[in-house]
């Protein structure tokens, strides 16, 4: 922290503030300000922070020390330098809380605020998106900012034309983790499903693991030989044939929600519809869909009506809509375990903001027990032991379905406890701001009530002294999770500002993480059990190897992330190139020329009818129809092109550079069809007695949504290439022998290059 600025700021605010728009001057005046409004007294730490945040940084600031002051003071600099500032939150609840909490600073300051949030009218935005601040959710103003690429007139586009300032909080949940979970909006043309995918459902129903493998690398489904045999046989064709390709998908889809999505984990059944459940926060996720068929599958697996989706007319993910503003900065309280990842994708250094009282916590070690039955046991028995002395506990699960079974089992035991999962943000932080109460006992997915300070004996901190004489809060974790940054930020939920607490962190040999990173090999032989254990295992070399196995998910992870973008760079260039022609074009900062050029005679006589100007404006909104149309099948192209650009690999090329190859190549190529296109649609104008006769297509109706693309068809590794390592396929077969002798017809073999890569167990 830079203490000499802020001792100076605090001496400016001593003396009433002063006057001037740099640092320290205006930090002042929002110093007396915060003081006047709020009766609150900043505290040197959080002007530490609100520096950092000017200086474009990702500032790691624990739990309760202040962050939501801290942007304010960032915010208000930046505003009266004359540039607006979009402040980032998690969730509508935490938007409209904080926006509530600090409007009289901003109007003591004089600087306009305005706050969107879903339900905010469309016809309201622009003037809100107009203030010098804003308090919105990212995915709110992602949303704005795709919907004005659907919009034909002008004086209804929303968004700002020009980004400046985001400061992002809960910077590792929207940076990080939903980073890339792409935005979408969709129009509603070609949206009728044609019933089949419930029937494929049905007939593939029976499938067995001998019919089908999964690929635990991309999470993946595919065929054996014998499920391709019985597919063929149900449906009556070439399952690897290029026609019966989007049946292929649907089956496997099918199977994979049948036997790898499980209810209450991977989504949850609420009123009539599927809720996905977000992988880091354990929460359902309202808006959210699976990708491709997967959704109408796993409808189909409840009984549900098929949904239908609209045709995808644009989308960014949120790492990309981030990108967009020239300035950036995040507040969280775990960034130095991204460090890495800040610096490498946003460019942004991370600054720890000390304390500003030392922390009390008690964290213990990892506790490890031999399975999930022996870590419950665990479990109950410590939450009973802090039931007993009165002592609040906050329980983080893995699962809803694991909530609600531990809720269960203590309800039987006597002790009742608030259960959060699936609720409205709004409930969940009442709920969470109670968790501090004596006794209290509060189970939750990890990250439920984000934003939300626990208060030793309750909100009010009424019984305190009672509270912190049974320990403070208790936080206990049933699983290890694949990001050391949920480990702390649940950890953080006790010890607020100097406060006594404890947490103590549970796993199991047979947890997800443990077995899929093969815990069993990483453990020399004598150091992992081979029969049952009762009790936590204290085994220092297991629980060393088990510690390192959350390290190398993230190390997984991150590579991954990195590596994707490799892949998605690409779209987003041809994407800034689209958006921004087509709103020229509806601006009028830019005319098409394109009939002029390509069409001249058939332009002439369209202007002899109709005349110049009009005509030139129509030839405008055609384009940027067109435009839609164009991005749409770019769109649909790329989707299709990821499903197989791993299979590059066969060739011993890079399938990132293939991709960005293909792509661009099908977007060039795609433009310099836009001329002959839009001649068609000038041959059609002229056939209509108006120019209000000629309406260019545009969708009545559109939708937005998120979709849960992990981009695991970039992650398919090269194990599938060994199917091209066996014998030749032209070699010939000997004969089989049946058992009285005879020789047998030889089976057929499947043909073609699909069914060699998947007709394989």
């Amino acid at each position: 922290m830079d203490t000499k600025m802020i001792a100076e700021i605090e001496q400016l605010a001593q003396s009433g503030g002063a006057d001037g728009t740099g640092i320290p001057e205006v930090f002042s005046r929002v110093w007396c300000a915060v003081k006047k409004t709020l009766g609150i007294t900043p505290y040197s730490e959080q002007l530490g922070a609100a520096l950092a945040l000017s200086g474009h940084n990702m500032v790691q600031m624990q739990t309760g020390e202040g962050k939501t002051l801290s942007a304010v003071f960032s915010a208000c600099h930046e505003a009266l330098s004359g540039g607006q500032v979009m402040i980032l939150t998690f969730n509508d609840y935490l938007a409209k809380r904080d926006y509530e909490w600090m409007k009289p600073v901003y109007d003591e300051m004089g600087v306009t605020l305005g706050c969107v949030t879903s339900d905010t009218p469309r016809e309201q935005r622009r003037e809100l998106y107009s203030k010098q601040v804003v308090y919105l959710t990212a995915k709110e103003a992602g949303f704005d900012y795709l919907r004005d690429f659907v919009c034909f007139e002008p004086d209804k586009m929303v968004f700002p034309d020009k980004l400046n300032f985001a400061i992002v909080d809960e910077a590792d949940s929207i940076m990080i983790d939903e980073a890339r979970i792409p935005l979408v909006i969709a129009g509603d043309v070609e949206t009728q499903d044609d019933g089949s995918t419930a029937d494929i459902f049905a007939k593939v129903a029976d499938f067995t693991d001998e019919d089908y493998g999964v690929d635990d690398d991309s999470r993946n489904v595919y065929l054996t030989d014998e499920g391709a045999d019985k597919a063929e046989a149900i449906f009556g064709c070439d399952i690897y044939s290029t026609e019966s390709t989007g049946l292929l998908a649907k089956i496997c889809a099918c199977i994979k929600a049948r036997v790898m999505l499980a209810e209450d984990k991977d989504y949850i059944v609420k009123d009539n519809s599927i809720l996905l459940v977000d992988e880091f926060t354990g929460r359902a996720a309202p808006g959210r869909v699976f990708p491709g068929d997967l959704q109408a599958a796993v409808e189909a697996k409840h009984g549900l009506k098929i949904t239908s989706r609209g045709r995808i007319m644009g989308n960014i993910a949120l790492q990309y809509f981030l990108r967009l503003f020239p300035k950036i900065a995040g507040m969280t309280g775990t960034a130095e375990q991204s460090r890495e990842e800040f610096d490498t994708i946003y460019g942004l250094p991370t600054e720890v903001i000390p304390t500003r009282l030392p922390c009390q916590r008690i964290d213990h070690p990892l506790e490890m027990y031999y399975n999930a039955e022996e870590k419950r046991r665990a479990v109950i028995s410590a939450i009973q032991q802090a039931h007993e002395i009165s002592r609040p506990v906050l329980v983080g699960t893995e699962s809803i379905s694991e909530s609600e079974s531990l809720a269960a089992e203590l309800e039987k035991l006597g002790i009742s406890c608030a259960v959060l999962n699936a609720k409205n943000d709004e409930a969940e932080a009442e709920i969470i701001s109670r968790a501090g109460e004596p006794g209290a006992v509060t189970i939750s997915t990890n990250m439920a009530g984000r934003g939300v300070d626990i208060r030793l004996g309750g909100a009010d901190c009424h019984a305190k002294a009672e509270v912190e004489a049974a320990g403070g809060l208790l936080v206990l974790a049933t699983a290890m999770r694949e990001s050391s940054r949920i480990t702390q930020q649940l950890r953080g939920r006790a010890g607020r500002q100097g406060d006594v607490g404890e947490s103590r962190f549970f796993a199991a040999l047979d947890d997800e993480i443990m077995t899929r990173n093969d815990l069993r090999s990483l453990v020399s032989g004598r150091h992992y059990p081979t029969e049952r254990v009762s009790g936590a295992i204290d085994d220092k070399a297991l629980l060393k190897e088990a510690e390192r196995v959350q390290r190398i998910s993230e190390g997984n992870t991150f590579d991954e992330r990195v590596n994707l973008m490799k892949y998605t760079l690409i779209g987003e260039k041809h994407r800034g190139m689209t958006f921004e022609k087509r709103t020229a074009l509806l601006e009028g900062t830019y005319d098409s020329d394109l009939w002029q050029k390509h069409a001249p005679e058939l332009y002439k006589k369209a202007e002899q009818r109709f005349g110049e100007q009009p005509l030139r404006a129509k030839q405008n909104i055609i384009l940027a129809a067109l435009l839609n149309e164009f991005w749409s099948d770019y769109l649909d192209y790329t989707a299709y092109l990821r499903e197989g650009i791993h299979l590059t690999q066969i060739a011993g090329r890079d399938p990132a550079e293939e991709y960005n190859i293909a792509c661009e190549e099908y977007y060039n190529s795609a433009a310099e069809s836009l001329p002959e296109r839009m001649a068609e649609k000038l041959e059609s104008l002229l056939e209509c007695g108006s120019l209000e006769e000629y309406q260019p297509a545009m969708p009545s109706r559109t939708y937005t949504y998120l979709l849960n693309d992990t981009g695991e068809e970039f992650k398919r590794k090269p194990i599938l290439l060994n199917v091209f390592s066996d014998a030749p396929e032209d070699k010939p077969k000997k004969p089989e022998k049946s058992a009285s002798g005879d020789t047998q017809p030889e089976k057929p073999q499947k043909k073609g290059f699909f069914a060699k890569l998947f007709g394989k167990k």
